[in-house]
């Protein structure tokens, strides 16, 4: 019988957080890529407050546009963009909101957006870009 120690158990999870969190980062640096190969400005990435983050906050013309990533390797878990759900939207709405009351009073156009990263390993990465979730 093999017991794991609590330790152990913390160096896989802290493993997997890192994995996790440099796969974000890329999917993150392949969404900004693609955004600005289509016309967007680019203007923050990774605001935070205590109420969430936003991946990345670009203008698109005279729009503003608040864009989650998601980023997986493969699809055995579906699709990236089916982790956004309509709760996670008006979430990513209200951060927007407060990122213009804070950054840039007066920009009146805004829209949420989600990009779907799918890395599969000796395949181009699948980049699937959804407008106006919310």
């Amino acid at each position: 019988m093999t017991h794991t120690t609590r330790s152990e158990a913390g160096g896989a999870a802290s493993r997997d957080t890192a994995h996790n969190r440099r796969l974000g980062a890329q999917g993150e640096a392949m969404a900004a890529e693609h955004l600005e190969q289509h016309g967007y400005r680019l203007l923050a990435r990774n605001w935070r407050t205590r109420d969430g983050e936003l991946d990345i906050i670009a203008l698109d013309g005279d729009t503003l546009v608040a864009v989650e990533v998601k980023t997986r390797r493969g699809s055995g878990y579906g699709s990236p963009l089916e982790a956004i759900t309509m709760r996670k939207a008006r979430r990513l709405r209200r951060l927007l909101l407060a990122w213009v009351r804070a950054e840039r009073p007066g920009i009146p156009r805004l829209r949420v957006d989600a990009v779907g990263i799918t890395l599969r390993p000796g395949d181009r990465p699948r980049i699937d870009h959804l407008r106006g979730i919310s």
